[in-house]
């Protein structure tokens, strides 16, 4: 789907009621930028340089960026290092750091979108291109014969399977 970041469901379904606000939108902002963009050849980043300004864009303070990072280093969700993957772990380190690099710590990957079964690796998401079928337009106040409403509904119900089976 174009202009969506996918978020892992492990987030959703285990983490999120465990963390605070600023945590959710740290989490969040990695993920945009980690998930959110592709290369040319459709991977996705596998860490990511952040300034510390780019997570104040969320809405936060300077120190509720801070406190959302550590929370989540000490729930295993993120990786903080510098560019030669020296760990920063602590805040002190963090803020002498030039450049602080994130990455997403997924647990049980194997049941992400991001894992294929044939080659056990965590592959970048290929989202399939769905053929859509071009059904004359009504206006509202027209009615809609019952068999092209069917068609109608039919497809969206495919649509939106297809959808799932991709995020899976």
């Amino acid at each position: 789907m174009n202009n969506t970041t996918p978020v892992p469901n492990i987030f959703f379904d285990a983490q999120i009621g465990n963390l605070s606000g600023s945590a959710v939108r740290v989490y969040l902002k990695i993920v945009r930028n980690l998930l959110g963009w592709r290369d040319e050849n459709g991977n996705v980043k596998q860490k990511d340089w952040i300034a510390h300004s780019q997570f104040e864009k969320t809405g936060l303070s300077n120190r509720s960026v801070t406190n959302g990072i550590q929370e989540l280093l000490d729930q295993n969700l993120i990786q903080v290092t510098d560019y030669l993957n020296n760990d920063l772990t602590d805040p002190f380190q963090r803020k002498k750091a030039k450049r602080v690099y994130y990455a997403l710590i997924l647990e049980n990957q194997e049941k992400t979108t991001f894992y294929n079964e044939k080659t056990k690796e965590i592959p970048p998401q290929e989202l399939r291109s769905t053929k859509e079928i071009s059904l004359p337009k009504y206006n509202a106040n027209e009615r809609i014969p019952d068999q092209i409403r069917m068609e109608q509904i039919k497809q969206e119900q495919q649509r939106k399977q297809m959808q799932r089976d991709n995020w899976l």
